[in-house]
């Protein structure tokens, strides 16, 4: 982590602990300079031209391994898949050691996650004698969550310890269907798991990360658990913690969150409308009085927290 990403963070910290907003923040440094503006714009088109190299070299990379592919032998593609994953690696650690090529580390990385695997399971498809492809699955994805692992630990970048998360996940899911688990389990159990995580992450720096984990945690576990209650009186489960995503929502301050329990409720609502009420002219109408309910108690829980609860607490 460079200097500035450190000062950034630590302003970040200093100003969710006082409650200071980004207009506060930028009232306090006061207007820009038209030198500051322009060193901005500078910023900004070094780092678009930076990403853009980076995704034609990596298009460059593609394009080459799939034109020359069927004419390589075993070790061949071994060495332009793994080998050019590794070298990625290796520049993208260098990078983030010089200021100059800082900005440069990010796309490295983020070739060598997708090239790195991509060798590994060449490996073993090139000089493998076959067997079942859990194993595989397992010994690829625990090493590259192991590797991004060792990786955050050294550079406490979020890069890292997203690739880190995503291979876990990963590893987790191929392990428990190796035991044979249910798929709904596996969705279920996934599916806090990353909720989990996403809730540690947001309480430190790197939470720029979270809406990813939010948004898929939040699907699998729904998914998950409405497969298990599904047509059975269990079904109010569902609803139950499609709720409490929502409030959690709240408390963690996920829009992300917010939004995909609420359409979990949503895709329920016309899921069972569509299984019981599909001809009723009476539901829609219910639904429509219990959600104006909902509106209402909700300004009337604003009122006695802005009217009680925070007067009290001053």
């Amino acid at each position: 982590m460079d200097e500035r990403e450190a000062a950034l963070q630590q302003i970040a910290a200093l100003a969710r602990a006082h409650g200071l907003t980004s207009a506060d923040i930028a009232h306090a440094i006061g207007p820009s300079t038209p030198a500051a503006r322009e060193s901005q714009r500078r910023s900004v088109l070094v780092r678009v031209l930076g990403f853009l190299g980076g995704t034609f070299v990596f298009a460059g990379i593609a394009v080459f391994i799939a034109i020359q592919w069927d004419s390589m032998n075993s070790a061949a593609r071994v060495v332009v898949t793994l080998g050019s994953g590794l070298a990625s690696l290796a520049l993208g650690l260098i990078a983030s050691r010089d200021p100059r090529f800082e900005k440069a580390t990010t796309p490295l990385l983020l070739v060598a996650t997708v090239l790195e695997p991509t060798g590994i399971l060449v490996t073993f498809e090139e000089f493998g004698t076959g067997g079942d492809w859990h194993w595989a699955s397992l010994i690829t994805s625990g090493v590259m969550a192991a590797q991004f692992g060792l990786i955050f630990g050294a550079l406490r970048r979020s890069t890292p310890l997203f690739v880190m998360m995503a291979f876990a996940v990963v590893f987790v899911g191929t392990a428990l269907d190796q035991m044979d688990v249910d798929g709904k389990v596996i969705a279920l159990v996934l599916g806090a798991s990353m909720l989990l995580a996403a809730i540690g992450i947001g309480r430190t720096g790197h939470r720029d990360i979270t809406p990813v984990w939010y948004l898929a945690g939040a699907f699998a576990f729904l998914a998950g658990l409405f497969e298990i209650v599904k047509r059975s009186p269990g079904e109010l489960l569902f609803l139950g913690a499609a709720a409490g995503f929502v409030y959690l929502s709240v408390v963690v301050h996920s829009r992300t969150l917010l939004v995909a329990s609420t359409l979990g409720i949503l895709a329920y609502t016309g899921w069972f409308t569509g299984e019981h009420f599909a001809d009723s002219i009476g539901w829609p109408l219910a639904l429509i009085a219990f959600g104006i309910f909902m509106i209402g108690l909700s300004a009337l829980a604003f009122r006695i927290d802005r009217d009680y609860v925070r007067r009290a607490a001053g």
